[in-house]
């Protein structure tokens, strides 16, 4: 399998870096680095960078027993968790990691040099990984790392890679999830100090996609007190130990081996809403501010440097070329007082700060800036403008972000109290901008702005709308003021257009339903209005028949089509008044027409073909009376016809109109629901079908008698 770094664009590694540039990648403020030397295998070191989320910083170096960098089907830090880093580099321990560790090391990578500290700490941010997670956890072999820092008030040789707040080493037995692995036992764990192991300092990362190793610490931070300006000695360490199986790794963090820290910022106003630290001159101050990172007892003197394009003296006055943080302290201030001076533009004024040295000189080791203002400046531009009505635009002011702005009147705007609202006037206004500084001396500066409203069309179309398929529509729409000079410009689906106010459109089903837009232009000044109008179109489905066919000799029928608002028209379109009335004394074709309707609209014409024919010759015989009384002689009222007949349905009536009874059957016991119906006469209609096609309807009426 080939794999390089593109496949794990989270982690990138550049190996094979000198000792000058690992140490100095490390180095951060306030230690000077002497001497570095580098002791690694090929590939086991290198230069990080990484967009994920770790090992918990962004850049820094790394050392490995391993290789640094994954290449093909050589596994390093970089990669999947799935993939196993093991690698034998065949390179020999570590004699101070053998006595660490209790056990024969190899595969040593090691960075060390000499630094001279500006404070009374040093300190370093660092990740300790491993393939040995999970399956060794509590497992009597364990790769050992280390940093050892050797030198004045320090006896022989410490390590500072230690558990926080004890005095426990970090090892893959320290810090783990306290689940031994498949050859550990928790012994091996609990016996490495009290509160061993710590999980809270463990990061799983069986299922990572960014680091090969299967487990990792959180960011840790090594730290030990130092004489100031005195020379010490710092190895970081990391080895095999027992065998050269399952690699680890130790990633430092860019910049983090320092000592006590200074920095500046311009000072923000948390009044003004601005990112910006400014200074306006005669009336508010600029402020810097000066941090050191402990607060220690003594008063400390930080000197600085002050550069730009102000001019001590003319655009701020003098100031000292130091400032002192008091004991027990962590910041001072440093005022600057902008001078009153004729008008000439934004100035800018840098601090540099210098963190005291160890030869006194001082080195500059941050800086900050702030803007000075010759005064609250504002204008808005142009001061007149003309637009047309319900237009919108912009108020350009010329103005900085800090002030408070006011606008009166407010009418039209989107906001009275925003640098530049949206303006959409629909009559003409003077507007006064007022802008300030709340809680400054600055006095308060004004500006005045006439906007006017040209003469505009008021357009006004009806409400969206829907008509029926297959009619003409009109496009409606109202117009003021009254003028000779307008344009208009229709456009609509299907490519509709039209340059008449309310033109005809024919209604389409499916062609030109949607939305309409007008365009109204007042010739004489080009201002122009714009509307829509929706236009839905109903077009009924068609109702589907098939041929209706009547038996020879069934009497006056009428045909009986499915659909919702059905309409009979002849062959002369004339529209009937219902379904028409069809004899059936002689064989006939008829031809009729139906639509169907749908809120108030009718659907297209289709055909209907009633078809007079010979059915079956067989007759049909329907008793006029029957006796309900269970004696076994005509207790049931059903019609019997000849072969070629079948009975569809039959519908059974009281004199008063009520159904007795209803079904396919066409046998009826004389029940009217559970009870006995009453003796009378009763109305049947049946339905009779015809196996060659068609349909025959008996009406009558029978006595039943008890």
């Amino acid at each position: 399998m080939l794999l390089t770094n593109a496949a794990f664009g989270q982690i990138t590694v550049s190996p094979e870096q000198t000792a000058a540039a690992m140490a100095q990648k490390l180095a951060g403020q306030g230690v000077t680095i002497i001497d570095p030397v580098l002791n690694c295998p090929s590939y086991a070191s290198g230069f990080f960078s990484s967009v994920g989320s770790l090992p918990g910083f962004d850049s820094g170096i790394v050392l490995t027993n391993g290789r640094a960098q994954t290449n093909g089907s050589q596994y390093g830090v970089n990669g999947y968790s799935t993939y196993l880093a093991s690698n034998n580099n065949g390179g020999a321990g570590d004699t101070m990691l053998n006595a660490l560790a209790g056990q024969t090391t190899m595969d040593a990578c090691s960075l060390e040099f000499d630094m001279l500290p500006l404070g009374d700490t040093i300190s370093v941010d660092y990740v300790f990984s491993s393939e040995e997670y999970i399956a060794a956890v509590c497992g009597p072999y364990n790769d050992a790392f280390a940093f050892f820092i050797s030198g004045p008030g320090i006896s022989g040789n410490q390590n500072i890679a230690l558990v926080p707040g004890t005095n426990i080493p970090v090892t893959i037995n320290t810090i783990n999830d306290g689940v031994p692995g498949s050859t550990g036992n928790i012994s091996n764990c609990t016996s490495m100090g009290p509160g061993s192991p710590f999980t809270d300092y463990f990061v799983n990362n069986s299922n990572g996609t960014q680091l090969t190793h299967n487990g990792l610490t959180t960011v840790l931070h090594a730290i030990h007190p130092v004489d100031k300006c005195s020379q010490y000695h710092l190895k970081i360490v990391i080895a095999d130990a027992g065998n050269a199986l399952y690699d680890s790794g130790v990633f430092l963090k860019a910049g983090s081996l320092q000592t006590e820290q200074f920095n500046v910022s311009a000072v923000v106003n948390p009044v003004y809403d601005t990112a910006t630290a400014v200074c306006v001159k005669g009336c508010l101050p600029g402020r810097f501010t000066v941090r050191r990172s402990v607060a220690r007892p003594q008063a400390q003197t930080v000197k600085f440097l002050l550069h730009g394009s102000a001019v001590s003296g003319y655009d701020f006055s003098p100031v000292a070329d130091s400032v002192v943080i008091p004991a027990n302290a962590y910041s001072a201030d440093v005022l600057i007082n902008g001078l009153p001076t004729p008008v000439n533009g934004t100035r800018f004024l840098q601090m540099a700060i210098l963190a005291p040295s160890c030869d006194g000189s001082g080195v500059a080791v941050d800086s900050a800036s702030l803007l000075i203002y010759d005064s609250l400046a504002l204008a808005v531009v142009p001061a007149d403008t003309s637009v047309c009505r319900s237009s919108n635009f912009t108020m350009h002011v010329t103005g900085d972000d800090i002030y408070t702005y006011s606008w009166s009147p407010a009418n039209y705007l989107t906001a009275d109290n925003v640098k530049q609202p949206l303006c959409t006037p629909s009559g003409s206004t003077v507007y006064t901008l007022t802008a300030s500084l709340p809680g400054s001396a600055c006095p308060a500066k004004s500006a005045v702005s006439s906007v006017h409203v040209k003469r505009s069309p008021v357009l006004t179309l009806t409400a969206d709308t829907t008509v029926c398929d297959r009619t003409t529509f009109m496009l409606p729409a109202s117009l003021a003021p009254p003028d000779n000079y307008y344009s208009y410009v229709w456009s609509g689906p299907g490519g509709f257009t039209s340059t008449q106010l309310t033109p005809l459109v024919e209604a389409i089903a499916g062609g030109n339903s949607g939305v309409y837009s007008l365009t109204v232009t007042l010739d004489t000044n080009n201002c122009t209005a714009i509307d829509t109008i929706h236009i839905g179109i109903i077009s009924p489905d068609t109702p589907q028949i098939a041929p209706i066919i009547f038996c020879l000799n069934s009497g006056n029928m009428q045909p009986d089509v499915p659909g919702n608002g059905i309409t009979w028209y002849n062959a002369n379109d004339t529209v009937l008044n219902g379904s028409p009335n069809i004899a059936t004394n002689v064989p006939a074709i008829y031809q009729y027409f139906v639509t169907q309707a749908s809120q108030g609209c009718n659907s297209r014409q289709v055909p209907v073909q009633i078809i007079v024919e010979q059915c079956c010759d067989g007759s049909i015989f329907i008793p006029t009376a029957f006796t309900p009384n269970n004696d076994g002689l005509n207790d049931i009222f059903e019609a019997r016809p000849d072969y070629g007949y079948y009975v569809k349905a039959v519908s059974i009536y009281n004199r008063w109109g009520q159904l007795v009874y209803s079904g396919t059957e066409g046998k009826w016991n004389g029940k009217f629901g559970a009870a006995d119906a009453e003796m009378g006469t009763y109305y049947y209609t049946f339905s009779f079908g015809c196996i060659l096609g068609g349909i025959v309807v008996k009406k009558g009426e029978v006595q039943l008698i008890r």
